[in-house]
């Protein structure tokens, strides 16, 4: 759909990544019209999430017919290629990355923004081993209808049943298959899903089974199984209540045998059949001859698969306009490229969707020097006959307007388009130039939230505030003991995970008279592991 950058932000001297999106592709400018609305919607739709493991997006540009995503540089690989490797991820490590991912989609399951779209290749490593989730672009919020019921968005493998079917509402439970999906993947090597054509595919995720994991990695033990079975379910309502939860049993269940280990990829390949399982390999006395078959021809694909081929490109360039923020008349400095059709290159680190193949036949970046801190020019507009250059015929600035800011808490600080100028103590009034705004309210003890608004349309917004915490994921062997935090008695049995205030707490797991005690240290939006051992 585009090429990404790395690219320096002159503003504030930080490196960022700049997504490019041809808005283009659709000839017909109605519907054109309707896909560049919808992702505009869906920017600001993403600028609402703040969370350490959510790729933070910035701003957004438009230039004739492309559109240009500044965001968060990801200074690592996304998961997927790490799987790829011939050397899989450590076991731990796993464990660690899916548990941030659960946390980042628990929290924007209760923005009421669903991703849609959770695979591998969306969860970001950063250099310090953080997990970013990225691409958002077929996200929406729940409450409303920005796309037409029944259309198909995200990537067949992963997809959970409901989203293949087209059912209308769909919550944080389908981002929990396509994660569980994820994580199958992850410790077997394979997909649970996989066929040569498209209709056998959504077939088998809506109807069969999957093969148990323990049959593709032995180190795994059936509690394995059981866990991805719920999270996996045909019906939304019989999988776990949130992702944090599903990871936190998973890692349980994980733990029942210490000795397991992720396989490679490709791991169903080089196993032996049943068969050869059985008997011992047999090598051939004389090459087989078969009587010959007449061919049957394949029954020609009907509206079913066209129509299912067509969902899911539409798909795909829906989900090219991942992240949007919008903050009027930032300058933006392109670190210059040296070609200008630029040849397919070694994957870089990026917030994200990879070029396409045909990345060549985009328009050339313009380069522009290190140094040199000015925005790409538009070519421009064709002066009226009569019109004069002359200062007395400019036309007058645009009268700002008033925005009205409330939160909760209550003297929460507000800045707006990053400048420390412009800012203000909630609940406040502040004048503004009409165009499109980014802003941010933050207040001790609270996560920081992002807004994006349009002057004049936007008259005022209330922004609520939630507590900054992180969760405390307590297991046990055996399982089922009472857990007490910082004194207070707990009211589920491990294994469990805990919400608790960024900090230190005082954790207890009692075995009937006798007691374990820790100290743990939580930071905001993260989650500490700690497992009790009585054997």
């Amino acid at each position: 759909m585009g090429i990404v950058y790395k690219a320096l932000d002159p503003a504030i001297g930080r490196t960022i990544a700049i997504k490019s999106i041809r808005l283009n592709d659709l000839t017909d400018d109605t519907e054109r019209q309707r896909l560049r609305d919808r992702l505009f919607r869906e920017a600001q739709s993403a600028g609402m999430l703040s969370h350490p493991n959510i790729v933070t997006i910035y701003d957004i540009a438009e230039e004739g017919d492309m559109a240009y995503i500044f965001m968060e540089f990801v200074n690592g690989p996304p998961l997927d290629r790490m799987m790829a490797s011939a050397q899989p991820p450590d076991k731990d490590f796993l464990l660690r990355i899916f548990r941030q991912t659960a946390a980042a989609l628990d929290y924007a399951h209760k923005k009421g923004i669903v991703h849609r779209d959770v695979k591998p290749a969306n969860i970001m490593i950063d250099s310090d081993g953080t997990a970013k989730v990225t691409d958002f672009g077929v996200a929406k919020i729940v409450s409303q209808t920005m796309t037409l019921t029944g259309t198909m968005m995200g990537t067949p493998s992963y997809m959970s049943p409901e989203q293949i079917q087209g059912v209308p509402e769909i919550d944080g439970r389908a981002d929990q298959f396509s994660l569980a999906a994820s994580v199958y993947e992850a410790l077997t090597g394979e997909k649970p899903f996989a066929a040569d054509y498209l209709p056998t595919l959504l077939f088998k995720v809506v109807r069969e089974d999957f093969v148990a994991p323990q049959r593709l990695n032995p180190t795994l033990g059936p509690r394995v199984e059981t866990v991805l079975r719920r999270a996996m379910a045909k019906q939304p309502a019989d999988r776990y209540e949130t992702c944090e939860e599903f990871i936190g049993v998973l890692a349980a269940a994980c733990r029942a045998t210490p000795d397991w280990a992720p396989m490679p990829r490709n791991t169903m390949q080089n196993m032996p059949t049943t068969g050869s399982i059985a008997t011992p390999k047999l090598e051939p006395t004389a090459p087989a001859t078969f009587a010959p078959v007449p061919p049957r021809r394949r029954p020609e694909p009907r509206h079913t698969v066209r129509n299912a081929l067509f969902m899911i490109a539409a798909a795909a360039a829906i989900s090219a306009g991942a992240f949007f923020a919008i903050r009027s008349g930032a300058e933006k400095q392109i670190v210059g490229t040296e070609n200008p059709a630029p040849e397919p290159q070694p994957k870089q680190p990026s917030t994200a969707v990879e070029p396409s193949p045909d990345a060549s036949a985009l328009p050339a970046p313009e380069t522009k020097a290190a140094g040199d801190a000015r925005a790409p020019t538009p070519a421009p507009a064709q002066k009226e006959a009569g019109a004069t250059d002359a200062p007395g015929n400019a036309p007058p600035l645009p009268e700002p307007s008033t925005f009205e800011l409330t939160a909760t808490p209550p003297g929460s600080t507000a800045i707006f388009d990053n400048d420390p100028n412009l800012h203000c103590d909630t609940p406040c009034e502040i004048p503004l130039p009409p165009g499109r705004h980014t802003f941010t309210v933050n207040s001790p003890g609270y996560r920081e939230e992002r807004r994006i608004i349009e002057i004049p349309r936007d008259t005022g917004i209330i922004v609520n505030l939630e507590k900054s915490a992180g969760t405390v994921s307590v297991t046990s062997n055996p399982p089922g003991l009472a857990v007490s935090i910082d004194g207070k008695v707990q009211s589920r049995r491990t294994p469990a995970m805990f919400t608790v205030a960024p900090g230190r707490h005082h954790v207890e797991v009692a075995k009937g008279a006798e007691k374990r005690e820790s100290n743990v240290e939580v930071h905001d939006g993260g989650t500490t592991d700690l497992n009790i051992d009585w054997q």
